[in-house]
This record gives C-alpha cells, structure tokens and sequence, in this order.
C-alpha cells in the first residue's frame, strides 16, 4: 500500500477579485424574465438536497458512492463543497480564514484510481478537520499548494 507524503505549501500575496452574481433584481428586468429565473434556480430543492448531503457526509458516507467510483470529479465535487470551497477549472480553492499557516497539514497519496490528497488542520478548540480530497490520476505530476490570505489553492 502506497504511503502519505507530505506536500508542500508556499504562501504568497495573490490578489484576490470578488465576483458579483449576476442576478436580475427589481424593476431591471421584466416579469417573464425573474419567472425563469425562479424556475431554474431550484432553490427551495437546494436546500434539501445539501442537507441530505451534509447528512450523509457527517455520517461518513459520500452521496451516491456508487456513481462517486465511476466519476470520481463528482465525489471531489462533494468534498469541496462541503468544506466550503471553490472548484477551479485547474485546481481547487478551500477558504480557511482564521487558521494559520501551521496549523494546516497537506499529505499526499498515489493510488491506481486517483490522487489523494489529505487536509488535516488542528484546531485548539475542537476536534481536528480531516478531509481526503480524491483528485484526478494526473494531477500527482504537477500538483501544488499554496496558502494566502486565509485560502488553500491546489493547483494541477
């Protein structure tokens, strides 16, 4: 069985833009226009959807594991968003404000189905967060982090 390695983190000031959502409000727009929007958003499904997610995720159990084997992105997808974090179309990005840079311990793992990569951050004041994040097989090659400004960027 393969080993954890460690991986290393650099830190460095990136400047960081804030994107605005693009939704239509008010007298802007039109009324057929916010209906469509309300249709397509779903959120009164999103709500119950995350937390049945949140749920099984608490319980140690990925949503639909099954189809997480087949489409691994999907499982990675879960793990992100359940930490709050940001896929990227090269990498990731997890928001840890108010954890220090020494706190945050990242591992390494090669396997025939992915990469692994664990995220262990120690926490004085409860327990410790754990998360394995399943990467694609490929990104072991050029595969880095780095820590800035409160945010965990992986990049590959």
């Amino acid at each position: 069985m393969d080993e954890w390695k460690p991986l290393d983190l650099t830190t460095e000031n990136m400047d960081h833009e804030v994107l605005e959502p693009a939704v239509p409000e008010g007298l802007e727009t039109d009324a057929a226009s916010l209906q469509a929007h309300f249709e397509t958003s779903n959120d009164h499904l999103m709500d119950v959807r995350q937390r049945h997610a949140e749920v099984l995720v608490t319980a140690g159990m990925l949503p639909e594991s099954g189809l997480a084997e087949h489409l691994p992105e999907r499982a990675l997808a879960w793990v992100v968003e359940g930490i709050n974090g940001r896929m990227n179309p090269d990498g990731l990005t997890i928001p840890l404000l108010g954890t220090n840079e020494t706190a945050i311990q990242l591992h390494v793992k090669e396997t025939e189905e992915a990469t692994l990569v664990r995220l262990d951050i120690e926490d004085s004041e409860g327990p410790n967060l754990t998360r394995e994040l399943p990467l694609p097989t490929e990104a072991a090659s050029t595969l880095a982090a780095n820590y800035s400004h409160g945010r965990l960027t992986l990049r590959w």
